[in-house]
């Protein structure tokens, strides 16, 4: 007897490619297709869709759910009508589909599913990549998990799903699986070879500092740059790449004022914004040291990347960070924020090789297989394996309503 493969219909909130994006692709390429059959909702606009296409991954049109944390009341009624938008349309695709159970990529796509599928009894899995800031909204999506007993939740870090599930007794709902990445795509780098100094002209005693990802200031990147003009007469043979692009339209400004800062502080002949690469793998086999100098990282995946290239990394110690960093013997954590911290390490760090190198094995030997792509895809398939429809009731009526007070809002901020 042969069993029926298991449909899988994914959902995005957003058409265009991040880290979460990144992370969805690495999962439908790496699906059993002998067992599961996927199939994606997300909106058309912005890259995904042709990146699903080119995969042959069947994909239909959602709208784009606009919505962030806000107390204004004219946007809070546009997000609630943009909300209701996609409901219906995911509601309509998903009845079309009749998959065995929804696995929402963001929070807000879990939002929208599983208000899409009241009355069906269907999974939905709410894969959290993002760190919910302190806000009321914040108790209203958790609560909203925590109350639909069909809901299940898969965080990328430790920190990830501490922070969704507040005081909330989720327990075994909640499945922590670290993202991984195909490490033979990030080989280990040879001795003198710097694809990406030559391409800036530098010379090949040059320390390149790289940061590399999504340019928006959760990032970082202002106080990066602060830093490295505090170091800049010190370290005359240092340089700094800024490697990425901004995802989203409002962070154009913030790009163009990091742009503006370099001309101002008089350091733009040793700092280069690259835009976006395609070649990421060369740029971190360029680089002597990556920085993460992020306020806020779910997980940090481009850490391990570059541990596997030979490259040392340097970064924040916040959300997810430490459970890949260990401090002095995987890489250095220094704390958020501390800008004056930073170009210490950073003057440090450009004068000690030795360290670099110690570091850089440990990394490279040990910690990397944690985070392979094959670790990953292994703990995904045990997972959707277990899954079945939840039995009883829809909803625990039982949930503690827990509401912070106004002390937790800060201020406007994407779900």
């Amino acid at each position: 007897m042969t069993l029926r493969k298991r449909r899988i219909v994914y959902t995005n909130h957003t058409g265009k490619v991040s880290g979460a994006e990144k992370v969805l692709l690495s999962m439908l390429r790496g699906l059993d297709l002998s067992q599961y059959e996927p199939s994606v909702l997300c909106p058309a606009e912005g890259d995904l869709q042709q990146l699903l296409e080119a995969e042959g991954v069947p994909c239909a049109t959602i709208p784009t759910l606009h919505a962030r944390f806000t107390w204004r009341l004219s946007e809070l009624v546009r997000y609630v009508a943009s909300l209701a938008n996609v409901i219906g349309a995911t509601r309509k695709e998903i009845e079309h589909s009749d998959p065995d159970f929804v696995h929402a990529n963001t929070v807000r796509a879990g939002i929208a599913a599983t208000l899409a599928t009241l009355g069906t009894g269907r999974t939905v899995i709410w894969h959290v990549h993002d760190t919910l800031p302190r806000h009321p909204l914040s108790t209203a999506i958790r609560t909203l998990a925590y109350l639909s007993r069909r809901t299940q939740i898969i965080a990328v870090s430790n920190a990830t799903a501490t922070a969704f599930c507040g005081h909330l007794p989720f327990k075994e709902r909640v499945c922590v699986i670290h993202n991984g990445t195909d490490l033979s795509n990030f080989p280990l780098k040879h001795r003198g070879e710097s694809p990406l100094k030559q391409e800036l002209g530098l010379p090949k005693q040059t320390f390149l500092i790289c940061a590399v990802g999504q340019i928006c200031s959760r990032k970082g990147l202002r106080e990066l740059l602060e830093a490295f003009s505090l170091i800049y007469d010190d370290t005359p043979q240092a340089h700094l790449a800024i490697v990425g692009k901004p995802v989203f339209s409002h962070e154009e400004a913030y790009r163009d004022e990091l742009i503006a800062m370099t001309i101002a502080a008089g350091t733009s002949d040793r700092v280069h914004f690259t835009g976006e690469r395609n070649d990421i793998s060369a740029v971190l086999q360029s680089a002597d040291l990556l920085v993460l100098n992020s306020f806020e990282e779910p997980f940090g995946l481009v850490l391990v990347e570059a541990m596997s290239s030979g490259t040392p990394v340097l970064a924040t110690r916040i959300g997810g960070i430490p459970e890949i960093v260990t401090d002095s013997e995987s890489g250095w954590l220094i704390e958020k924020g501390d800008t004056a911290g930073l170009a210490s390490m950073l003057l440090q760090l450009s004068k000690d090789t030795d360290s670099l190198e110690r570091v850089t094995r440990v990394a490279h030997d040990v910690v990397c297989p944690q985070f392979s792509l094959a670790r990953f895809l292994s703990k995904l398939h045990t997972f959707y394996a277990g899954l079945t429809n939840l039995p009883g009731t829809e909803w625990n009526v039982q949930a503690p309503l827990l509401l912070p007070g106004l002390d937790d809002v800060q201020g406007d901020q994407h779900v």
